[in-house]
């Protein structure tokens, strides 16, 4: 049989030196890649220039700014190979991830993407588990959805594995996927940050069946500048969250994605409530309407009313008019 080609894509923006350690690991790999695609989104620091100098065999390509999605999507354009491998930018792979990847579409056929564990290692606080799949409690409901098969650590997925991502991701980078599939997809949602992959993970898997094993394949690494600690990510998980409401297919993913969204807007207004803000009653009104069966919220709408309103701006404008006092 004629190997796989494998494409792995990177992209990055502003990285300069500091990717040398993820290429030296693509290159290190126990089954090489048919070719590494790069995709400078348009850095600042002459990043590409550095990696032709310090790389030749690398393929890099620099774009107007558009961000890790698009930056993403452009790379798979670009690819060759016929299997996607994604890895981020300041991140390492072990040796063997993409002969582990690439052995699990193997060994299941029926699969079009492939996952696999990894090690967390946080530099800025020095918090390091060795794996996340048995090390991390967010994951432990992983061991509760249905696989289709199961052979020695690893195990195909289908819709379920869908359902549990409506909860929350459980799936990681690297990756791997058909390109035909990431293609037919259509890729990364260019308007998504920050948790692009989750949501790209729940239109791969409310179709597809994706295989996963619990082999360590990689090193997440966790800088100062990293995208985990931006602020705004509920904003960007409520985006994901309509988006895939409109997507539902079945009253099972409607019920789970409206009661998520509802209590992000619950807890918005939990904290204006708290602090005495008029904009409460709008969210607890937004919760109502993503979700209208939480009794608790529905109080606390009436509470919170147009007059309810007016007499919370009148206890801040008291309280303001005491802090003026002598």
């Amino acid at each position: 049989m004629t190997p796989p080609t494998v494409s792995v894509v990177i992209a990055t923006y502003n990285r300069g030196a500091r990717i040398a350690r993820t290429l030296d690991s693509v290159l290190a790999q126990t089954m090489p890649a048919s070719e590494i695609v790069v995709i400078d989104d348009a850095s600042t620091d002459d990043t590409a220039a550095w990696i032709k100098a310090h790389y030749p065999q690398v393929s890099v390509f620099t774009y107007p700014n558009g961000g890790t999605s698009v930056a993403r999507n452009r790379g798979a354009e670009r690819a060759r190979g016929h299997i996607l491998v994604f890895i981020d930018h300041d991140d390492e792979f072990l040796p063997g991830a993409i002969e582990t990847l690439v052995g699990l579409l193997k060994s299941f056929p029926e699969a079009r993407a492939a996952y696999a564990d990894h090690e967390y290692k946080d530099v800025v606080s020095g918090q390091f588990f060795p794996n996340h799949h048995s090390a991390q409690p967010a994951f432990q409901r992983m061991k509760d959805i249905p696989s289709l098969v199961a052979r020695d650590n690893a195990r195909t997925y289908g819709r379920e594995m869908y359902y549990a991502l409506l909860k929350g991701n459980l799936l990681q980078q690297p990756w791997a996927i058909y390109r035909e599939t990431f293609l037919a997809l259509g890729g990364f949602d260019a308007n998504i940050r920050y948790c692009e992959d989750w949501e790209l993970y729940l239109r791969v898997t409310s179709e597809n069946v994706v295989a996963l094993s619990d082999t360590v394949i990689s090193t997440h690494v966790i800088e100062n500048e990293n995208l985990h600690r931006a602020s705004g990510q509920e904003v960007q998980h409520m985006k994901v969250l309509r988006k895939h409401i409109r997507r539902a297919k079945d009253w099972r993913a409607t019920r789970v994605l409206r009661q998520r969204l509802a209590l992000y807007h619950k807890d918005m207004g939990d904290g204006l409530k708290a602090a005495r803000h008029p904009g409460a009653w709008l969210a607890y009104l937004r919760s109502l309407a993503a979700w209208p069966f939480d009794a608790v919220v529905a109080v606390r709408c009436v509470a919170w009313s147009p007059g309810g309103i007016r007499d919370a701006v009148s206890g801040v404008r008291r309280s303001a008019g005491e802090r003026d006092l002598p």
